[in-house]
């Protein structure tokens, strides 16, 4: 899955001085627990959605396409954003309104329909394919149990 290599190449930064920051646009339960495996991680996340919970992750709670919301999170051009609001559409705009507002260089944008993946790339975006990485790990459950005690 893209997301645990972006995890791998930024823990690096964090091995050499760099504190890794993450931010993560919407996605309901899909959202907070990207939030949360970057987290365990040990790396800094910010979770932004209207139904957040402080008390679950550190974050805001607010529309992830109201531009005070986002200004609420701190996003910094340092930041790797994860966008995973519930539609693709609206994923893209957001995408474009971090890239544009925040000058934020990686944003990675979960897209639910895996024919709109090049679309969110010619945005100059970084597409996860859910449907992709939802069926390898599926596959991946499938092998392990296949595998000899």
């Amino acid at each position: 899955m893209r997301l645990q290599s972006t995890l791998s190449t930024r823990a690096e930064s964090t091995e050499s001085g760099t504190d890794a920051e993450y931010v993560v646009l919407g996605g309901g339960h899909v959202g907070a627990s990207v939030a949360r495996s970057i987290r365990a991680s040990g790396h800094t996340v910010t979770f932004v959605d209207e139904t957040h919970d402080p008390d679950d992750l550190p974050g805001v709670r607010g529309d992830p396409t109201d531009r005070r919301t986002l200004d609420a999170a701190g996003i910094t051009d340092a930041a790797t954003v994860v966008v995973a609001m519930p539609r693709d559409r609206r994923s893209l705009l957001v995408a474009g309104l971090v890239r544009a507002n925040f000058g934020v260089a990686d944003v990675r944008v979960l897209v639910r329909t895996p024919e709109r993946c090049d679309l969110v790339a010619d945005a100059g975006h970084e597409p996860i394919c859910a449907t992709t990485a939802l069926s390898d790990a599926v596959v991946a459950d499938l092998e392990v149990l296949r595998e000899p005690a």
